[in-house]
């Protein structure tokens, strides 16, 4: 849980960061903002802040040599002490530059925030924002005289939709520090991960959202990779071990993998498959393996997509199975020469 609402922007600016691939410019401020009124600083820190809602946590890669640009020397440097913030924000826009090379990134203002008396899980710390904003939308402007009015465009920025974000909470330091991150604009394949990976040098952080997320991710492999009709399994009975699977975590707490395999898998072959399966999963991942874990609804949530409820046949038909796999039988029709689906009911609705 993320709280900003005792929190005090201290320190804030602006610079703006073009692609650099393209030839565009990079703009470096050499002072910091004084907000004219209340009213755009709350309206700027909602937009800001707003999104930061889950519970899905980051951490720097690592330190890198001190002579390089990072943003993790830097957070450690604005931790420190804030004399040098404007020297330290031009440093923060210069990286991102430098990143900037893929002719798909666009260019935007990036904002460089350092924030007093933040709270995350409970824990009372400073914080430092990174934000830039990528996309402009028109907006229509309507002026009333007296009984006429008059009506204009202006293009501007979206208070509802961060583009691109990261908060980095000074705790946490020892397995480099605590980071909350929003990217809107990652859906191109070839600079999705230009934010988070090639700026931020971060992945995410070993938690209850990091260790549902795998074992989820594991379970589904499990079941779309093993329980195939190649190993004679019927759809029908693959789709029921995945949506057991998936809906098991629904409102736990916690989970304790032994007690998954008991209560999901049951048979012992079964088991001894899915343990070998995830073992080579994280292997192959290079993913830490726990053997009990904190759930995360959140991770639990995003994953409730893959839940399936259709077998499709062929081009003709589209059979919805919700629940109740035991009312499904699976043949084959030798006269026919095709496979069938026999379904049983108690009432017609």
């Amino acid at each position: 849980m993320i709280d900003f609402s005792r929190a005090q922007l201290t320190h804030f600016a602006i610079n703006f960061v073009g692609n650099k691939g393209l030839g565009e410019e990079l703009t470096l401020s050499q002072n910091l903002i004084e907000f004219k009124d209340d009213f755009v600083k709350e309206t700027l820190l909602r937009y800001f802040l707003q999104p930061f809602k889950t519970d899905i946590y980051h951490q720097f890669k690592g330190k890198v040599d001190i002579s390089l640009a990072s943003v993790a020397n830097a957070a450690e440097d604005l931790f420190k002490s804030q004399s040098q913030f404007i020297n330290h924000s031009q440093q923060l826009a210069q990286h991102l530059y430098n990143q900037s090379n893929h002719p798909k990134i666009k260019g935007g203002e990036f904002y460089v925030c350092y924030f007093k008396d933040a709270v995350v899980d409970g824990e009372l710390c400073d914080a430092i924002g990174l934000f830039k904003t990528e996309n402009r939308e028109t907006f229509l402007k309507v002026f009333q005289h007296v009984d006429t009015f008059d009506v204009d465009c202006d293009n501007g920025i979206n208070i509802n939709k961060l583009d691109k974000g990261c908060l980095i909470f000074n705790t946490d330091k020892k397995t480099n520090y605590k980071l909350s991150i929003i990217d809107t604009n990652n859906k191109i394949a070839e600079c999705a991960l230009y934010w988070e990976e090639d700026f931020l040098n971060a992945t995410i952080k070993p938690n209850g959202y990091y260790f549902t997320k795998n074992f989820i991710d594991a379970s589904r492999g499990f079941c779309e990779e093993i329980l195939t009709e190649t190993n004679n399994v019927a759809k029908p009975d693959q789709m029921m071990m995945l949506n057991k699977s998936t809906s098991y975590f629904k409102d736990k707490e916690k989970v304790n993998v032994a007690d998954f395999e008991k209560d999901v898998l049951v048979e012992p072959d079964l088991i001894t498959a899915f343990k070998e399966y995830r073992n080579d999963f994280n292997k192959r991942l290079d993913l830490t393996a726990v053997e009990e874990f904190d759930v995360s609804q959140t991770a639990v949530k995003k994953n409730n997509k893959y839940m399936k409820s259709v077998v499709k046949l062929d081009k003709n038909f589209h059979l919805y199975i919700h629940s109740r796999h035991d009312y499904v039988e699976r043949g084959y029709d030798d006269e026919k020469g095709l496979k069938y689906y026999k379904l049983f009911y108690v009432n017609e609705v």
